[in-house]
């Protein structure tokens, strides 16, 4: 779990972790050279399952989840964000899924939207099916970022590419297809936490063109969208270039924060 000046919500994150079914766990956390008090809370915990370090400069999301990455021991790698909670039985749950799927090499969760108060204010629902979650990279994220799991032999292996901030999570998926599927629980294991204003609502346009890189290299590199993903790009494209921007992120802002929006993938294959 890396984290940068974290401390409104740090505490909680922490807890819930620690409060997980499954109790033989390594929980590593990166404090991102924070400048507030997350040092001091860091400091605090006494449970003998967390090991934690401090970068020398603030490396971003990438770089602290690389150096996480080289220091994990486990069979397995989960995520987790310094403002999310994770429900108690989401870590059994998902190593559980792994161990009876061999052909997965990583899985995320379904996910309830919070506010700044720990209020539901959404629901977001991601695809299932390996098929799915594949076809879905050309439209949408198939797997919430924080909530991942995967085979740490794997995940280790190709780790981060730190010059695509922002938009790691998408080049990291693309990698990992090339060695086992992506799947999704049905389960609704993690509370994301998204506050108007943050850096999620902004620069959309750029988060964009950098992710349609990602997806144009990935394609170059063997990855092969169904037709109707690539069309459904395309409306995404024009949506986010020829309307005004503030519309654009007047509509982003109601998908990210809507109630019961569910992600359905539309695939021209079998599931």
């Amino acid at each position: 779990m890396p984290v940068f000046n974290g401390e409104k919500y740090l505490q909680t994150a922490i807890d819930s972790i620690l409060s997980q079914t499954l109790t033989d766990l390594e929980f590593i956390i990166i404090d991102d050279y924070s400048t507030d008090s997350t040092p001091k809370i860091l400091k605090k915990i006494q449970d003998k399952r967390v090991k934690i370090y401090r970068n020398p400069s603030n490396l971003g999301v990438a770089g602290s989840l690389n150096r996480a990455l080289t220091l994990a021991k486990g069979k397995y790698v989960a995520r987790m964000d310094a403002d999310d909670i994770s429900a108690p039985t989401r870590l059994q749950k998902q190593l559980e899924f792994l161990e009876s799927n061999p052909s997965a090499v990583a899985c995320g969760v379904q996910v309830d939207i919070i506010d700044a108060q720990n209020r539901t204010t959404g629901t977001r629902f991601f695809p299932q099916s390996a098929t799915s979650c594949h076809d879905y990279l050309m439209l949408s994220s198939p797997i919430l970022h924080p909530t991942l799991m995967a085979r740490a032999s794997i995940y280790k292996k190709i780790g981060y590419t730190a010059k695509y901030k922002t938009a790691e999570d998408w080049d990291l998926y693309f990698k990992l297809l090339k060695f086992g599927q992506l799947q999704n629980l049905s389960d609704t294991l993690y509370s994301y936490r998204q506050i108007f204003g943050s850096n999620g609502f902004k620069n959309i346009k750029k988060a964009f063109i950098l992710i349609t890189r990602i997806r144009l290299q990935a394609i170059k590199n063997g990855y092969q969208p169904a037709w109707l993903m690539l069309l459904s790009n395309l409306i995404q494209a024009l949506v986010v270039f020829l309307l005004p921007e503030k519309f654009v992120f007047r509509l982003f802002s109601f998908w990210r924060t809507s109630k019961n929006i569910t992600i359905a993938a539309l695939s021209t294959q079998p599931a």
